[in-house]
């Protein structure tokens, strides 16, 4: 049980750093409401030049890193979330974090 909430913590805490990071690319709107839902360009307004930026403040912010054409291809919060997610996977699996189940 104490490893579920463990995921569970290590999930809100990558959750929160891309929200957070949203919020201070988009400090210029005032109180943005921020779903997975929420479109990059039509509601916060950020075009292809600060989709990268939030790209290169998600890095720093997660050790991370994401290829120029997958930003390229964001347009939702929910296909930054799952890049990020994507990228801590294949970071978590180099490091020997993950280990593969066996049956």
């Amino acid at each position: 049980m104490a490893r579920d909430s463990t995921v569970t913590d290590a999930n809100l805490a990558w959750h929160e750093q891309v929200y957070t990071q949203v919020r201070k690319q988009v400090w210029y709107l005032r109180h943005p409401v921020l779903t997975p839902a929420t479109h990059l360009q039509h509601d916060l307004q950020l075009d292809l030049l600060e989709r990268v930026q939030l790209g290169i403040r998600l890095e720093y912010s997660l050790t991370l890193e994401f290829p120029d054409t997958e930003i390229g291809q964001w347009q939702t919060l929910a296909d930054v979330l799952a890049c990020v997610q994507r990228h801590l996977r294949a970071a978590a699996a180099q490091q020997g974090i993950l280990t593969p189940c066996r049956s």
